[in-house]
């Protein structure tokens, strides 16, 4: 049912107009909080942000969920449905992962390139999230890593497709249109582009001092071209850019301005997570909220703010902090959003699982890169049952804020038993930074082994990781053939250097997915000499 948009917010009070701007989170698997139930009843609800654990269990419990939270419309004098959003951004982000495809993330798309596989992925990922109610998918993230690669700053994760913004913006325009093609709005972030940091703004300002010129170069065409694709909304960077002025992006009037002008953005204008300490440090609580709302933001994120905020910001109009007309005109837009993409989920079975475990897969073996293969070691051939085995695992949890990856199951040792291998396999679980004990521990599989896997999470940056490698590949220099070591940088590609002095093979697998350790394990020991993938 198509609202009539004119009439409907002039049938709003303020306090209403306000909560259309607002995306509420809350804890729940099958129910809604009781301040969720009351803001609705108000007809204060204009949209629920689900996250990984506080929301998400499976598939089916999401979309059980998302029905329960459209039904709501029948408590609320307004009638107005609800955008549900969500960060399937695929690799390290992807919350909803039990019964729906974790793909490998942007680095492993980029390396992998294809855009044909990536459109597929989109048309896969948008076709799940509809299934589940979903209405909104905080994706493509559209920023470049230009600027690692130019100065030499560290990659911290895989969240970036390119250094080559044009690479990005070839990918990126597949993503959304994939997304949108199946129902579902696409958020091209961060805008106007994240660089790789490894504090980034959920814990502390970023200053990006870069002139225009820079920006023009290497952050905005990927934005550019998701913006003449049709995107349907943008997300805004917490980062302080002095090329439009001195405010982060997301409260920036310049930065706003420039997208909506200079680049003909018309659709929904979104702040990331104004509770980020790039924010409240300097803009605490609803001062933030005006002036993201004064800037031209139309829609806010402010995890666990409740009814308190609606109170305070109908006080910042009332008081002139904030003009009511800018309030009118992002809800117009909000209410216009939803028309377009709100509307009853896809009906039937959910999608077929299996065709998406095996895109998952192809992606991720065209991502997997070997930067070492000394006397061409690998794959490795004839290991039989008498061939020791040890899995060293660093630890695959989360390593920044934006990550999922704690709820997925990983184990490489599963994945090789899985898959026939016949050795005697033993795994091993290394922290980041291991203490002088667990260094000793760890180096006595060394000598229980014939071939070591070694992995490492950021062991540029963790750097008592190598401690490990070292004494490992020290048992050798006594001239002994033993063990022979396979490294896997599985995060960071930033690892690789650091790795090849120590090991027979290095590769890098750009993500730690399911799919990724199986690429991994089929690079090491040959796909042919495996079973077949299974998911």
């Amino acid at each position: 049912m198509q609202l009539p948009v004119d009439k409907t917010l002039a049938g709003l009070t303020l306090r209403q107009k306000l909560g259309q701007l607002l995306l509420t989170s809350f804890v729940g698997w099958h129910g809604v909080s009781p301040e969720v139930r009351h803001l609705n009843t108000e007809g204060c609800l204009g949209g629920i942000l689900f996250f990984s654990g506080p929301n998400v269990q499976d598939i089916e419990q999401l979309r059980q969920l998302s029905f329960l939270i459209q039904g709501m419309r029948k408590e609320s004098p307004t009638g107005i449905p609800y955008l549900i959003s969500i960060d399937q951004e695929g690799g390290q982000l992807t919350p909803l992962s039990r019964g729906a495809t974790v793909f490998p993330g942007a680095m492993a798309l980029g390396r992998a390139g294809d855009p044909s596989l990536t459109a597929r992925s989109a048309h896969q990922t948008g076709r799940e999230l509809r299934w589940a109610g979903i209405t909104t998918d905080f994706a493509p993230v559209l920023d470049t890593s230009a600027d690692a690669v130019r100065s030499g700053v560290h990659i911290p994760d895989n969240r970036m497709i390119s250094s080559d913004p044009g690479e990005v913006a070839l990918h990126g325009v597949e993503l959304v249109r994939g997304l949108q093609a199946e129902g579902v709005m696409a958020c091209a972030k961060h805008f106007p582009g994240m660089r790789p940091r490894e504090r980034d703004t959920h814990h502390q300002a970023d200053i990006i001092d870069y002139p225009m010129a820079a920006l023009e170069r290497d952050s905005l065409p990927p934005f550019r071209a998701a913006v003449n694709a049709g995107v349907s909304s943008v997300m805004m960077h917490h980062g302080i850019y002095t090329a439009f002025d001195g405010l982060p992006g997301s409260l920036s009037p310049a930065a706003m301005a420039f997208l909506r002008h200079d680049l003909g953005f018309q659709g929904l204008v979104i702040t990331d997570d104004l509770i980020m300490k790039a924010i409240q440090d300097n803009y605490p609580g609803v001062r933030a909220c005006e002036m993201a709302l004064s800037a031209g933001a139309d829609l806010l994120i402010f995890t666990g703010a409740g009814e308190q905020l609606l109170t305070d910001l109908e006080e910042s109009v009332r008081a002139g902090r904030v003009r009511e007309s800018v309030v009118d005109a992002a809800a117009h837009r909000v209410l216009e959003a939803k028309n377009r993409w709100i509307a009853p989920a896809a009906s039937g079975a959910p999608p077929d699982r299996r065709a998406g475990w095996q895109l998952s897969l192809e992606i991720s073996r065209r991502a997997v890169v070997v930067h070492a293969n000394e006397g061409r070691f690998l794959p490795l051939r004839h290991v039989g049952p008498a061939i020791r085995v040890s899995v060293i695992l660093a630890n695959p949890a989360r390593l920044v804020m934006s990550d999922t990856v704690n709820f997925y199951d990983i184990s490489l040792r599963s994945v090789l038993q899985s898959a026939g291998v016949e050795a005697r396999i033993k795994e091993a679980f290394m922290p980041w930074n291991p203490t002088d004990e667990e260094i000793l521990s760890l180096f006595d599989l060394g000598f229980t082994s014939d071939i070591v896997v070694f992995t490492t999470v950021n062991a540029y940056r963790f750097t008592r990781q190598l401690s490990v490698l070292k004494q490992i590949h020290g048992l050798r220099r006594g001239g002994g053939p033993w063990p022979r070591i396979v490294a896997v940088a599985t995060r960071s590609p930033d690892d690789v250097p650091l790795l090849v002095p120590f090991a027979d093979a290095v590769l890098s697998t750009a993500g730690i997915t399911p799919a990724q350790m199986r690429a991994a394990a089929e690079t090491i020991f040959g796909r042919e000499n495996l079973r077949a993938a299974e998911e």
